[in-house]
């Protein structure tokens, strides 16, 4: 103690001092006169002293009444004289406020033992008070209040039912979402026992025993348990399913409880049945659409097969007929008249060679007329005839190598029977080219091709002009070999597409695998035919033999008269070789423009001729190719 002691109190005053809280006397005057080390510490600060100083000044929440010589009677204190723990604010020597809590007991002198301590006072009589420093203290008690709170919120806020019991079973915690749950007031579950109220019996009625619940054995093992659709009973008999979680709480290592935790699954299970019932509302709508469509669709499939059905049996019939028309046609053209037209022609040649010369001039050139005309029809015939066993697959192509120079003569000399003498002249350029080709049957389209763009139809006539004047018959002719193809170009001074000449031409290049394309000459009259057929196995372009060029031959081209062939000659139209009346001439400056063309872009043909050989490339000389116009024999 602060005083000095007295030899026999030496040993209190350092127990005294060794009290964890502070120790204060106050005499009847309400002064402090003793204090131990602790409460030194507490309220003294340097420079100040405790020992005199009021009681008030350092507790002023002190009752004052329960300070000895008090006329008010203390109601805090008891019978002799103690009172509880209060919480109040001391002030240090300083000013310095604190929270502490204080305890008081009065301490009488030994000659009043026996009195009661508020009936007299002898002016010797102490008050000790305690004071328990709650600096600390205090903070953590607002830290675990507000931890509390925040738990009791959050139990509050779960939507999920928590339940704590205690190592017995019994309830000691409870959110509202559980009570809710479950039909009870939190009130009525505290303290009773859980199982009883809430897991009495199976989901069946059959009796569920406590020791097999999984709450018993989280009590028991402390272990966790999550069971799905677990059966709780309510406050009100209804079952009430759940998903149920229980777990051990712990101190340290001891076990004192544990917590099940549960979610009501009815909203769940509510919502399960209503989507079942609209997925089977909708399965059976959509199985009788499904029905319905499928009925239709067999329907429209049945009515679609009567309707084509009905349809092929008319195309078939049509076909048929087709079929036999164009087989009368073709005995028609090939027996009934072609027949009668080759005799008629071989009488009316007799009559006009008129060996005894009994016929007038006139006569004798009306005769040769005629049997042009017959000779022309019987051609005409032959090659349609030809190329209708051609399409129909009775006849196929005969390919070999051939020179495509002599194809393209043949083809001239067919195209002088198709038209008539006299009535075109044709500029022709062909290189030395060999292709593997049916020769009969490409000069023959050859031949349609110059008819066509000569404007002859197959009756012999020519077409007008329109807005008459004079029209230039000169035809182009012109072969290049481009890539792994011949190209052949007809030109001539009307627009082709004849219905008789034009397929007889499709045909023949679509069996050769090529394929014949119709350009527009643009600032020209007519239009150009451009043939593009496979060279196959050939040689293709072959190089002209040397020639020694003379000093006559370079300025002049020879203009050689070809040999007429009579349109009964052994050879026939396109064979390779024949040549027919007319003489050749120069080729045209457009054929250059076309044979230096790209593929498949056709170049127009030039203004003027070109009358010698002089203005030609090098690869016209005489001795490489033959070039030139020819004109058809008289």
């Amino acid at each position: 103690m602060s005083s000095r002691p007295s030899r026999g109190t030496a040993r209190l005053a350092a127990i005294l001092d060794a009290l964890p809280d502070g120790l204060l006397l106050v005499n009847c005057n309400g002064t402090v006169v003793n204090a131990n080390a602790i409460a030194l510490e507490m309220f003294e600060t340097p420079g100040t002293a405790l020992v005199g100083r009021g009681l008030l000044d350092l507790l002023p929440e002190f009752d004052s009444k329960l300070i000895p010589g008090s006329m008010r009677r203390p109601e805090a204190a008891d019978e002799q004289g103690r009172t509880k723990p209060t919480r109040m604010i001391a002030r240090r020597t300083d000013g310095h406020e604190y929270p502490v809590e204080v305890t008081s007991a009065s301490l009488d002198s030994g000659q009043a033992a026996y009195n009661d301590i508020h009936s007299s006072y002898t002016g010797d009589e102490l008050l000790m008070i305690v004071v328990r420093d709650l600096s600390g203290t205090v903070d953590t008690e607002a830290e675990l209040a507000r931890s509390q709170r925040q738990t009791e919120m959050i139990l509050r806020a779960a939507s999920e039912g928590v339940v704590g019991t205690d190592t017995d079973g019994r309830v000691v915690l409870v959110n509202p979402a559980a009570a809710q749950i479950l039909g009870f007031r939190a009130s009525d579950l505290g303290g009773q026992e859980l199982h009883p109220l809430i897991l009495h019996s199976r989901a069946e009625g059959e009796p569920f025993p406590y020791e097999d619940s999984p709450l018993a054995d989280t009590l028991k093992s402390g272990r966790k348990h999550r069971v799905r659709g677990q059966v709780l009973w309510s406050k009100s008999g209804a079952q009430v399913p759940v998903d149920l979680t229980t777990a051990p709480v712990r101190d340290g290592d001891q076990l004192v409880g544990a917590v099940m935790t549960f979610t009501d699954r009815r909203p769940y299970e509510e919502l399960s049945a209503q989507h079942k019932n609209v997925v089977a509302e909708l399965t059976a709508s959509h199985s009788a659409e499904v029905t319905a469509l499928k009925e239709a669709h067999t329907a429209e499939v049945e009515a679609l097969k009567e309707a084509h059905t009905a349809e092929a049996k008319e195309q078939a019939e049509r076909i048929a007929a087709l079929g036999d028309r164009h087989s009368q046609l073709t005995a028609v053209l090939g027996g009934s008249l072609r027949g009668p037209l080759e005799e008629l022609r071989g009488e009316l040649s007799t009559l006009a060679a008129d060996p005894a010369g009994q016929l007038w001039p006139e006569a004798n050139q009306i005769l040769h007329h005629l049997a042009a005309g017959y000779a022309r029809m019987t051609t005409l015939v032959d090659n349609v005839l030809g190329y209708q066993r051609l399409d129909a697959g009775v006849e196929g192509l005969r390919k070999a190598p051939a020179m495509v120079e002599g194809i393209v003569t043949g083809g001239i000399d067919g195209a002088v029977e198709l038209i008539g003498p006299g009535r075109a002249q044709f500029a022709v350029h062909t290189p030395p080219i060999e292709a593997e080709v049916d020769a009969r049957r490409l000069a023959t389209a050859i031949a349609h091709l110059v008819a066509d763009v000569c404007g002859v139809d197959s009756t012999g006539k020519a077409r007008a002009v329109p807005g008459g004047g004079y029209v230039d018959s000169t035809v182009v002719v012109a072969a290049a070999q481009r890539g792994d193809v011949v190209r052949i170009e007809v030109r001539g001074p009307y627009a082709g597409g004849d219905p008789v000449h034009e397929p007889i031409v499709r045909g023949i290049v679509r069996a050769h695998g090529g394929v014949l394309q119709t350009h527009e000459m643009p600032g020209m009259n007519g239009s150009a035919y451009v043939l593009d057929v496979p060279i196959g196995a050939a040689a293709g372009a072959i190089a002209p033999p040397e020639a020694t060029e003379t000093p006559e031959a370079v300025g002049h081209a020879p203009v050689a008269e070809a040999v007429p062939a009579s349109p009964s000659s052994p050879e026939g139209v396109g064979a390779p070789g024949v040549t027919s009346g007319g003489r050749r001439r120069a080729r045209r400056s457009s054929t250059d423009a076309f044979l230096d063309s790209p593929v498949g872009t056709p170049e127009g043909a030039g203004a003027g001729e070109a009358e010698a050989v002089a203005a030609s490339a090098p690869d016209d000389r005489a001795g490489a190719e033959p070039t030139g116009r020819r004109r058809a024999r008289r």
